[in-house]
């Protein structure tokens, strides 16, 4: 009995997403440095984008394989499109506002966004792939 227990919680927890630490936990090794933390938020917003454009592309392909399939009728390309352009707007939106509520310095409010963004990014890459 207690092997099935143990059993069914290592497959829980391996069935549990790995998430990584927030961006600026990431980029802690530079927390007296202000450039080279921001400089290391950019590298991680850059690596962000970067997965998310592959598995927009994925996605891209995919709705233009339904679109062939269909005639077009749904739209499965231009929806991914509006729901890309979307949400990036949504993304600088969000995160603008999460630095506009930090009463800090500049520069602490722009890490406060980078790190809205990266984690977003991270988060619609994810999205898009398991779609």
């Amino acid at each position: 009995m207690l092997s099935l227990v143990l059993g069914s919680t290592v497959m829980l927890v391996l069935q549990q997403p790995v998430t990584l630490p927030r961006p600026a936990v990431e980029c802690a090794a530079h927390l007296t440095n202000p450039r080279a933390r921001h400089n290391c938020l950019g590298d991680l917003l850059q690596e962000a984008e970067a997965a998310m454009a592959v598995a927009a592309a994925g996605a891209a392909e995919e709705a233009e394989l339904a679109d062939l399939d269909t005639g077009g009728m749904f739209g499965a390309s231009a929806a991914l499109e509006a729901a890309q352009s979307a949400w990036t707007a949504y993304r600088d939106a969000e995160c603008a506002r999460r630095g506009a509520l930090m009463i800090l310095s500049e520069e602490s409010r722009r890490d406060v966004v980078l790190d809205c963004q990266i984690a977003l990014t991270r988060a619609r890459t994810t999205e898009l792939s398991e779609a």
